[in-house]
Parts: C-alpha cells; structure tokens; sequence
C-alpha cells in the first residue's frame, strides 16, 4: 500500500508493542500528542492517513483519537478460518509474525492452541462487525484470498472507496505479493488437515471443539428439572 504514496503508511501504531517507540520519538521531537505525531510524519503526499488495526488495538486508538468517525473503515478477513488460525498459532510460537522474519523457535502441532485461535479470530470478526454496526458505518469489506487473486482490483476498490485518485492502476499488480502455492506437505496444510480431522473425531466423543462446548448429561437433566419446578411453581404463584 505505501509503494502506491496515495494511501497514507497503514501501519500497527497503536500496536502494544509499537506505541511506545512512537511514544519516545513524539517526546524527542517535543511533540505532547502521540498520535498527533505520527500523523505528522505518517501522512501521504496527498494527505491521507492511515493506520492498521487488528480489534484487539481497537480500544487504544479510541483512547488516543478524537475523532474515530473521521476514518473510512476498510474491515480484511480470510474466509479460511482454520488456516489463519494455524498461520496465527504458527506465528506465535516461532516469533515469525511477518514473511520476512526469521523463526526464533520451532513450531510444534497444538490441536488446543489453534482452537483458541479459531475463537479468537471468530470473535475478533464478529466484534469490528458489531462496533461498525452499531455506528451506522459501513466498511469497505475485503477477503485475503480475492486479494491474492487479483491484486489489481482490490487496489481499485480500495481507491474507489476512499475517493483516491491512483498515480497508474497497474501499479498494484506489485503491491501484494501472494505466497507461492502451498505444497500438500507445507506444514501448514499438514496442520491445517489434522485439526480438522481431529475435530470430527471429537464429535463422536463429547469433546470440546471451537464453537461448542458438551454439556454432561446430568447436567441437562438437572437444568431441565430446575426449568420444570420453576414453571410450575409461577403457575402456582409461588415463584418470584
């Protein structure tokens, strides 16, 4: 996005672990507003600011700016949950949080952590679309996977949104750089097959699986009976 110079340097600013940083460099520069300072050295050529936000910076950006309804919100996901889910578990447990980073530790199949993910991701979605709702905004909404498929016409919705005039439309045929196809080895996909495999297992056996959660039998019973006892004894008037 920044090769383009027209959509601002959408970057994780208010990343926990990249607002501090910001946080020194406003304070040398004499500047008393973080955020205010990033703008002013963050800003496009054409005025446009932009800023990255996964839901869980969400509360630090509504802290630091004053006016959240002055942004164009464009909302990204994957359609292929349980593969992101296997990228973020991945992602963790080496330290390579970006293509370009080298793996600090060795990455070992967790059915239980990529399940955590999968919740968490499901709920990451779910709060940036209740929180857009609920603002009568409606975001420009993207998927990974078209992204990769045709570059180009992403980079021209994007600018059709945010009413941007881009410098030459095929310049975006270099802006996202797609990963080559995965081999059937890779071990994301070796992941990717063996959580879901597992968890079709685990259907047949009670356990947990992201998005439900077994409830003992005896349990159900004895909530069926508290129902019961309970509507009889409003019927009664003995019930609050």
């Amino acid at each position: 996005m920044r090769a383009l110079n027209c959509f601002g340097y959408p970057l994780e600013y208010l990343n926990s672990g990249n607002w501090p940083v910001w946080e020194k460099r406003a304070r040398r520069a004499g500047a008393t507003d973080t955020l205010q300072f990033i703008k002013s050295v963050r800003t496009g050529p054409n005025g446009v600011f932009s800023v990255k936000l996964h839901h869980e910076h969400l509360e630090a950006f509504l802290d630091h700016e004053v006016d959240p309804l002055s942004y164009r919100f464009i909302q990204l996901q994957r359609r292929d949950l349980v593969r992101q889910a296997v990228s973020f578990a991945r992602a963790q447990q080496t330290g390579a949080w970006i293509s370009d980073m080298p793996e600090r530790a060795e990455a070992r199949y967790d059915r239980n952590l990529i399940a955590a993910k999968v919740e968490a991701i499901a709920d990451f979605n779910a709060g940036w679309t209740s929180f857009l709702a609920s603002l009568g905004v409606k975001p420009l909404e993207l998927f990974y996977e078209d992204i990769v498929t045709d570059r180009k016409g992403a980079i021209e919705r994007i600018a059709t949104y945010l009413n941007i005039e881009l410098p030459d439309a095929s310049t975006g045929e270099n802006v996202f750089q797609p990963k080559a196809q995965r081999a059937s080895n890779d071990p994301t996909e070796v992941w990717v097959e063996r959580f879901k495999s597992e968890n079709r297992g685990a259907i047949g056996q009670c356990q947990p699986i992201p998005g439900y959660r077994h409830t003992p039998k005896a349990r159900r019973l004895g909530n069926g009976l508290r129902q019961t006892v309970s509507g009889a004894l409003r019927r009664f008037g003995l019930g609050a």
